[in-house]
């Protein structure tokens, strides 16, 4: 099969979880797939590991001014402003507060912040 799936140990051992496992890595599978295609209709060049890399260079750095909390947004790669565009997903502006924050990523419950690993 040419794809990008890596086989490695999964460590579920009820019937449900492998089966939830197995469900949430298709649907993994399927929605990259859905994405290189929509990407290829516009003729923009793409891969997988392209996809990813040009999302997770995505980053937003918090940083304190005058005892207000500050996000600054770095500097997209072509392909995730495309990738954005293309899904019509809303993008940080360049500075943030967090209420804009929460807004955009539609977060709303402050136990929830610690668990956006991209903060």
């Amino acid at each position: 099969m040419k794809s990008t799936l890596e086989v490695r140990p999964i460590f579920h051992w009820k019937p449900e979880r492998i089966r939830g496992h197995f469900v949430v890595c298709f649907l993994s599978f399927m929605i990259e797939r859905k994405l290189e295609m929509i990407l290829n209709e516009d003729n923009i060049e793409n891969s997988p590991s392209k996809i990813q890399q040009a999302l997770n260079a995505m980053l937003l750095a918090k940083l304190s001014l005058n005892c207000e909390e500050v996000y600054i947004k770095s500097k997209n790669q072509t392909l995730a402003n495309h990738i954005f565009k293309i899904l019509k997903l809303k993008q940080p502006q360049n500075i943030n507060n967090r209420a804009q924050i929460n807004s955009i990523l539609n977060v709303s419950k402050k136990h929830l912040w610690g668990q956006l690993c991209f903060f």
